[in-house]
């Protein structure tokens, strides 16, 4: 069952606009999403009683009656463990967003342009060498803190503690948390964590990163490379994850959507390729979803492909314009 949250931010700073935007904050459909979330696990706490109550029935038949075999039993009590795993995803009180895709496809670049500031290392060639999770600061203070500490070092470290280039860098599975002021962007203060990752291609070690970082994620979101297409590293990521969550929450970005019409012989066919182009992107992505993963419908895949400019994006970003953000709840 699915809710589609049709999400429009306004990216503009300022305190006045920051005091306009408190009445609606709380109200907002981000924020219905973790209210909902509650509501869901105060469902689960329901139904983890009565499984505990089935389970003891089920003891009462197998020891008096012996009517219930012991498998059938065992089977009952490992629902308490399903439940368990379930109530933990749904108690978190914020939306996790994680970012995939092959090296240089722009995901650092999709995340920095939403927090309207260069805060993650980006660039040509393998950059982000670990996982980058953003989410907001409640004191206003700008700080990261690295996996197994809990001293605050500047935000400006991250430059080098995630860069690939650096010489003391971490290990590709580590996890370094970056706080960010909320005021600075209104995704944060709806509880929205983004999560950057190293490109999918770089290290065989996918089971550990979805092991670690995917299984708790709300959304997931790959990046694509629009100048080429989707490539077996992608996919087989992806599928890696389908296999340990059931309906995963997938969106497809084709990224540098724009790189084609900025090369000048490319501008007498630019409306028919184009037109063609998108049609071969968006059919791949529909078919990868809808007939590989199995996890969604046609129809509803065709609502989770995007094509977007970089230099676009920017530009509104720049501008103080609105950003839209489409999210599938489940």
């Amino acid at each position: 069952m699915a809710a589609y949250i049709n999400r429009t931010i306004s990216m503009i700073g300022g305190d006045s606009h920051l005091r306009s935007t408190d009445i609606r904050i709380d109200n907002s459909p981000l924020q219905i999403f973790v209210k909902a979330k509650k509501k869901i696990n105060d469902i689960f706490m329901e139904i983890e009683d009565y499984v505990q109550d089935t389970i003891e029935f089920m003891k009462s038949l197998q020891t008096e009656r012996n009517i219930v075999t012991v498998e059938e039993a065992q089977r009952i009590e490992s629902y308490v463990a399903k439940v368990h795993a379930i109530r933990d995803v749904l108690k978190r009180d914020h939306m996790k967003v994680a970012f995939f895709g092959r090296t240089s496809n722009g995901k650092s670049t999709v995340i920095n342009a939403m927090l309207r500031d260069k805060i993650l290392p980006s660039g040509i060639g393998h950059t982000t060498n670990c996982f980058l999770q953003v989410e907001g600061s409640d004191n206003g203070e700008s700080y990261l803190i690295t996996e197994g500490s809990t001293e605050k070092q500047p935000v400006q470290s991250v430059g080098q503690l995630g860069h690939a280039l650096c010489k003391e860098k971490l290990c590709e599975s580590h996890l370094v948390r970056i706080f960010w002021p909320k005021e600075k962007c209104l995704l944060l203060r709806d509880d929205v964590v983004f999560v950057d990752s190293p490109g999918v291609d770089v290290t065989p070690n996918l089971d550990e990163w979805i092991d670690k970082h995917c299984l708790d994620a709300d959304v997931f979101v790959l990046v694509a490379n629009a100048e080429s297409t989707l490539m077996v590293t992608e996919k087989n990521f992806f599928h890696k994850v389908s296999t340990k969550l059931s309906k995963p929450n997938i969106f497809i970005l084709n990224n540098r959507w724009d790189a084609s019409a900025s090369e000048p012989e490319f501008f007498e066919q630019l409306v028919k390729e184009q037109k063609e182009v998108r049609a071969q992107h968006q059919e791949r992505a529909v078919d990868f979803l809808s007939k590989e993963l199995k996890v969604y419908t046609p129809k509803d895949a065709e609502e989770r492909v995007f094509l977007y400019r970089r230099k676009k994006l920017f530009r509104l970003v720049c501008k103080n314009n609105v950003v839209n953000l489409l999210i599938m709840v489940h």
